[in-house]
């Protein structure tokens, strides 16, 4: 929830009314009177569509890919939202999403009622492999990439994890590995062991290939017993099948002996001992993550906002993803040394806001824009407090319509400097005299500035306070329309200082 001070901020250019009438008429796609059931994420169509497009056009994921469940949060009435009380967020829409380090390359919304939204999609591969709806789903994404020309390994949970789902996954070439159920579609009886009443010596291997599948089955002894499915790994007693990991000492419980014993076998009484540790294992705990960086990265700085309509909780959710898709990849194109704000995901927000804000004001008005571009500030300047230096952004009242929002941040137009001719002629639009805008900005500037200076040593210069003027200048502007100068000294100092 947003503070006093907060909300006296916002309430400052937009009112709550004017916001709630615009969030009140906020749609995206046209009404629909016989919305199918199964597709009741069709109200986000087709910007949910045109961004999964552009996240796949923009970016070519690394070979390591991770797919997992992501949720989004919404505690509201709906018959697609499901409850998952261990996750960070318990309750809300599941999608299942694919990510490479925090970069959503594709996503699949899913239901509690009519599972996986694209569950109709038929296999398209062997007849004999049979893939659960949840199998289909994955498969689904999994085609998103370009594997035709590029080879990639999916990590998953053992949610996913079964046998005839990587079967399909590598008729299309494509790797996979993941912890697995033991009653998970074909896995190997063999290895159907309760691994609370198995412990075998740590670091023992044990690998078998379904018959009729080309897929890997492996146990790997570490402090329990943990199983795993590979298209991608070789579990033979080569060096190159392992990797040196430091491994913290794990805890020993009084109560289990031959669990103490191993342990004390292994470690003995060092805290951390560097030990070998199957590839697999150890590139699924380094690149399974890579959803669960997404969501980190989006809980930083949430747009979500309390709403009573079901489908607007997954827009913000389409909206934080996309400013993270975007930050990324200006992070890795346009970060150096002398542009530091698009490594910096608060600047990179800042700066997205003000390019958002110039966006909106070119199209309503080009001569704004331009002032605005000069007011905004450059890449590498630093934040100084809720704006940047240099700001003052308008503001929506007759009082400081009628002053011209001029502050001692305020900077001259560069317009100014064009090189037009720049008459000074009467203000027709306006009866009364206005304030000079130069003696309104000379008298907030500081002393030790350079337009201040030139005004002191400025023959003819005026004294007293701030004057009131009937005459403009023809070619220069500011937000609240043409620019009010005085016609003895303030015209001609206007366009020649600095």
């Amino acid at each position: 929830m947003l503070s006093n001070r907060g909300v006296h901020r916002i309430s400052r250019y937009m009112t709550r009314t004017r916001f709630e009438q615009l969030k009140r008429f906020f749609h995206i796609s046209q009404p629909l009177p016989n919305l199918p059931r199964n597709r009741w994420y069709q109200k986000l169509e087709p910007l949910s569509s045109n961004l999964q497009h552009r996240y796949r056009l923009y970016c070519t994921p690394a070979t390591e890919v991770a797919i997992d469940e992501m949720m989004i949060r919404f505690v509201g009435r709906s018959v697609h939202t499901v409850r998952m009380p261990k996750k960070p967020i318990p309750e809300g829409y599941k999608v299942i999403a694919l990510c490479e380090h925090g970069y959503t390359y594709s996503f699949v919304y899913t239901s509690r009622t009519d599972q996986f939204a694209h569950h109709d999609l038929p296999y398209q591969g062997e007849d004999n492999l049979r893939l659960s709806p949840t199998s289909r789903a994955f498969f689904h994404l999994a085609t998103f990439l370009p594997f035709q020309d590029r080879r990639f390994i999916l990590f998953c949970d053992n949610y996913f994890t079964n046998v005839p789902l990587f079967q399909a996954l590598r008729n299309f070439q494509i790797a996979a590995c993941g912890t697995v159920r033991p009653n998970s579609a074909e896995y190997p009886r063999a290895f159907k062991i309760d691994k609370k009443k198995v412990l075998l010596p740590w670091g023992t291997v044990s690998g078998i290939i379904p018959d009729n599948r080309q897929v890997l089955a492996f146990l790997w002894q570490d402090k329990t017993l943990v199983r795993f499915l590979t298209t991608a790994y070789d579990m033979r007693p080569n060096p190159e099948n392992f990797t040196i990991r430091a491994r913290r000492r794990p805890y020993c419980p009084q109560t289990r002996t031959a669990y103490r014993d191993m342990i004390t076998e292994v470690w003995g009484r060092l805290p951390v001992r560097e030990l070998a540790v199957p590839t697999a294992t150890a590139d699924y705990n380094l690149y399974m993550g890579g959803v669960d960086i997404a969501d980190q990265r989006r809980s930083y700085y949430s747009t979500q906002l309390r709403v009573v309509r079901t489908w607007m909780p997954i827009f913000f959710w389409l909206l934080d993803t996309t400013i993270i898709n975007s930050f990324l990849l200006a992070s890795q194109t346009m970060s150096s040394d002398q542009n530091p704000q698009w490594s910096v995901h608060s600047k990179f927000r800042e700066r997205l806001a003000w390019d958002l804000v110039e966006q909106g004001f070119e199209q309503l008005n080009p001569t704004h824009s331009q002032q605005l571009q000069s007011l905004s500030p450059p890449p590498t300047l630093k934040p100084h407090g809720r704006y940047c230096a240099g700001i003052t952004p308008p503001g929506n009242n007759s009082q400081s319509c009628a002053k011209g929002y001029v502050t001692k941040h305020t900077a001259l137009p560069t317009m100014r400097k064009d090189p037009v001719r720049h008459n000074l002629i009467r203000n027709e639009t306006k009866k009364a005299p206005q304030l000079c805008f130069l003696c309104r900005f000379l008298s907030k500037c500081s002393p030790n500035t350079s337009q201040h200076d030139a005004f002191i040593s400025a023959p003819n210069r005026p004294h007293g306070r701030v004057r009131r003027t009937h005459f403009i200048c023809n070619y220069c502007s500011i937000s609240d329309g043409q620019i009010s100068l005085c016609k003895d000294f303030c015209f001609d100092f206007f366009h020649i200082c600095n």
